[in-house]
């Protein structure tokens, strides 16, 4: 948020003093709640009561996709929606051993996601408790490999259920923006020894301690399956120590420095003292023009993609955003 270098400095009965801006809107309130005030209120009162009429960019997007669906036939973004036309790393051949593609993938190729949700009922059972189906789908694109025939190295697709209350409430003192709760299944449409797979209960909050930063986390319960008969057998679990790499749960954040320009970062470990694994990611938008950001993503960790979940990467992408967290 900007502000102009003009500032009004203010005294109230207390001999508290006040800078006011004249671009803020919580300020403006503060100003017109001085006028007004009873001589015993300090301004740490008055300045809490007025926070509470300025929306976070949180509670802006909220506004926003509520306003959006109100069409019937809105799909509004879930994830960001972004392409990285140059996406290297260093592709791990072992998954695909004894496959087509053998070992003839190259280390250069195109990353993109679509994620979409639609909010099919609002104020479920009480107020600001809706009920929003979405898909994710992330796919890797060995767009360039012309000896293999470009094919689609790997796509995940990712349905969810969710449960999204969005009321504001205070755990352990920290505010809490939303609460979610989602039935999620994730896979990599794939058969055989490429087949991977798993289903999840989740349960996520987002906090945000400004209104320019976010912080959210999620932990998750992976529901059981039957162990595979054979290793080709199509029922069964695919990856049954998928936990050992990917953990119950992962912490994020989002910084938006200004309106298009903004920082994020992904952290998960399996919290263990031994065999620890994990992962990060960092990705940072720039604006492009009034419609496209630009987009860095940086990868190092397991579980980068399904296939894998069990495998170490390290990658870095350049391309573009067409829609942000927020």
């Amino acid at each position: 948020m900007l502000f102009s270098s003009a500032a009004l400095i203010i005294t109230n009965a207390h001999g508290d003093q006040l800078e006011l801006g004249p671009q803020s809107s919580s300020e403006s309130c503060l100003l017109e709640s001085l006028k007004q005030a009873d001589p015993q209120q300090t301004v740490g009162e008055l300045r809490e009561s007025c926070l509470e009429i300025e929306p976070t960019l949180f509670k802006q997007r909220v506004e926003l996709e509520k306003q959006a669906s109100k069409n019937r036939f809105a799909i509004i973004p879930h994830r960001p929606n972004f392409v990285l036309p140059a996406s290297m790393t260093s592709i791990n051949q072992e998954p695909y051993i004894g496959t087509p593609v053998g070992n003839k993938l190259d280390d250069v190729e195109i990353k993109f996601q679509v994620s979409l949700k639609y909010l099919f009922m609002q104020d479920l059972i009480f107020r600001d408790l809706d009920l929003q189906f979405a898909f994710t789908t992330t796919s890797w694109w060995q767009a360039y490999n012309s000896d293999i025939s470009a094919p689609f190295r790997e796509t995940n697709y990712e349905p969810e259920v969710i449960l999204n209350y969005h009321h504001s409430w205070s755990l352990l003192g920290f505010p809490v923006e939303q609460t979610t709760l989602s039935f999620n299944h994730q896979s990599n449409g794939q058969t055989g020894q490429l087949s991977r797979s798993w289903n999840r209960i989740i349960l996520g909050f987002a906090f945000a301690p400004t209104d320019n930063v976010l912080w959210g986390f999620r932990t998750w319960y992976r529901l059981p399956e039957n162990e595979k008969k054979t290793a080709l057998d199509p029922s069964g679990d695919d990856n049954p120590n998928i936990q050992k790499y990917m953990g119950y749960g992962e912490l994020g954040g989002l910084w938006s420095i200004s309106d298009k320009h903004s920082l994020e970062f992904m952290l998960r470990n399996n919290l263990r003292s031994s065999d620890n694994r994990g992962a990060i990611q960092l990705g940072w938008s720039f604006p492009i023009n009034d419609r496209i950001q630009g987009y860095v993503e940086y990868f190092n960790g397991y579980g980068e993609s399904l296939i894998y979940y069990n495998h170490h990467a390290h990658r870095l992408g350049i391309g573009f955003k067409l829609t942000n967290w927020l």
